[in-house]
């Protein structure tokens, strides 16, 4: 019989316990759809066998890949820096959701389509222990995408002044 998982394990702890496929990804070394994604100092554990498409203990990210794979990219990396958010917030949920959005709109992969693929993925969610309702969680999502601005565009260079 298994033995369950201590308190605050580390990533290889993790793996140990719940091998099955499961791989640690060191921080900073994770590509999603050609993204390079980091949390802190923190690892990503890669598991197959993830009960969700992603968790966050208090020093790693869990993520279920085979799940990922059926997602738009902007939902996969919302995702990927929610549970981030956990690591460097704390367990309140919004505060994770806001951390994502800002960590999106900063570097430029979240805009307004990518809200709504987010909203569709959370929008149908039912309130529990830990979260709202999935259309409450959506409207509090774009009240924080709307408070964010954009990362700005690449600066135009001027024009060569024509010789004299």
């Amino acid at each position: 019989m298994a033995q369950p998982l201590k308190t605050n394990p580390t990533p290889q702890d993790y793996v140990e316990r719940n091998g099955g496929g499961a791989t640690i990804v060191p921080a900073g070394q994770l590509v999603l759809d050609g993204h390079r994604m980091s949390c802190g100092p923190w690892a990503t554990i890669v598991d197959p066998n993830l009960d969700d498409y992603g968790k966050s203990y208090p020093q790693f990210v869990i993520l279920n890949m085979p799940l990922f794979a059926k997602l738009p990219t902007a939902v996969k990396l919302w995702i990927y820096s929610h549970e981030c958010g956990h690591l460097f917030g704390g367990p309140d949920e919004n505060k994770a959701d806001c951390f994502a959005v800002r960590r999106g709109r900063s570097a430029g992969w979240l805009n307004a389509q990518g809200m709504d693929e987010v909203c569709s993925f959370i929008g149908a969610a039912r309130r529990d222990a830990m979260h709202v309702s999935g259309p409450d969680r959506c409207a509090l999502t774009r009240e924080c995408f709307r408070k964010v601005p954009p990362r700005p565009g690449p600066v135009p260079l001027p024009s060569p002044k024509p010789a004299p």
